[in-house]
């Protein structure tokens, strides 16, 4: 396994046109998603609501509407036609949003929280369907029409990430492993099982735009990429990132400090680009071709605790707030906690080949 080696630091990217988001969640937010066709973004929260906001440019974000779950929410996302919200939580429930005509729908199945949920193109399936992935070890797929999920697969062990794009589902699990799954076939069948190729606890899953490719971070400040194909093996590789130090060197001791990746996430156009997110307060854009860091951010104040490009990457949003990592005593009202708006310049996202 290759890795990633980053000779120099490029130029910090300035935040200062970056605009916050009016006032939202009272508590961490868990996860940003905006939708794929309009200007729409929803962000889910600890405090039992998601909240939608038009961000059609850094000068005109209004918000939306606010739903209401009660329990903390982990996930959200829009449907394709980006009409609908689903989010899932503690819960256990799958709620559903209509945009327009503001209803809401609760699927029950799950016997545990569910940590993420994702909308998924299954051909056969002829109507949108929605996948989550749970504490309970399991995946489950829901079609709207009916009361209860129509399928399942048993992945053995809690679900701590999936994500989705074209025919792909990525899910990632507390053992370890990474299950792949290719939707134009049976998508309740398991195409692969893969050993994570970091060494600590999965914290987040992306699949590239095209779905030959999928990317992972950790606990352990280290994020990895791996490809589907034998042409595309070279993109393969891990990296550090989302460090500090050696601080302070004594001997052959040295002091580093390391940070959990909160998110890694594609470029929703560009294989070759993935932003991550740390709890060390930063965000950074990457060349997984070019094996190069495109752009180092400053810290923000605070851990990102999410991160998501808009439909055409004009436009990147992040959460800073408290990541849980020290227990539930140290998160009080003092905590740094916003949504903020970075509009992305040309040279932030370019790839280097």
């Amino acid at each position: 396994m290759s890795r990633f080696a980053t000779k120099t630091a490029p130029a910090a990217g300035p935040l200062d046109k970056d605009v916050a988001f009016p006032e939202g969640a009272k508590d961490t937010i868990s996860s940003i998603r905006f939708s794929p066709v309009t200007n729409h973004m929803a962000t889910a929260s600890w405090d039992g609501n998601v909240y939608v906001y038009d961000a059609f440019s850094a000068t005109s974000i209004q918000g939306v509407a606010s739903i209401e779950i009660q329990q903390p929410v982990f996930d959200c996302d829009f449907s394709k036609d980006g009409a609908m919200i689903a989010a899932v939580g503690a819960d256990k429930k799958v709620h559903v949003y209509d945009i327009a005509s503001g209803q809401k729908k609760a699927f029950e199945g799950h016997e545990k929280p569910v940590r993420q949920v994702r909308y998924v193109n299954i051909p056969s399936a002829g109507a949108p369907i929605i996948a989550t992935g749970s504490w309970d070890k399991t995946v489950r797929y829901w079609d709207l029409r009916q009361p209860q999920a129509i399928a399942k697969i048993d992945c053995g062990e809690r679900v701590y990430a999936i994500d989705t794009s074209s025919a792909l589902l990525v899910i990632a699990l507390a053992d370890m492993q990474v299950k792949l799954v290719n939707l134009n076939g049976n998508p309740t069948e398991v195409s692969a099982t893969i050993k994570s190729p970091l060494s600590h606890q999965i914290r987040s899953v992306s699949a590239s735009p095209d779905g030959t490719r999928w990317g992972l971070g950790s606990i352990e400040g280290r994020a990895g990429v791996r490809s589907l194909h034998d042409h595309d093996k070279a993109i393969n590789l891990t990296w550090r990132c989302h460090r500090e130090g050696p601080t302070t060197t004594t001997g052959r001791n040295k002091e580093v400090k390391i940070y959990s990746v909160e998110q890694v996430l594609f470029h929703p156009t560009n294989n070759n680009i993935m932003a991550t997110a740390g709890s060390d307060g930063s965000f950074a854009f990457w060349d997984v071709k070019a094996h190069s860091r495109v752009k180092q951010f400053p810290k923000v104040g605070g851990p990102v605790t999410a991160i998501a490009f808009n439909r055409d990457a004009s436009a990147f949003a992040y959460a800073v707030g408290y990541d849980w990592s020290k227990g539930y005593a140290h998160n009080d009202a003092t905590y740094p906690r916003k949504l903020m708006l970075h509009p992305v310049a040309a040279d932030e996202t370019k790839s280097s080949k």
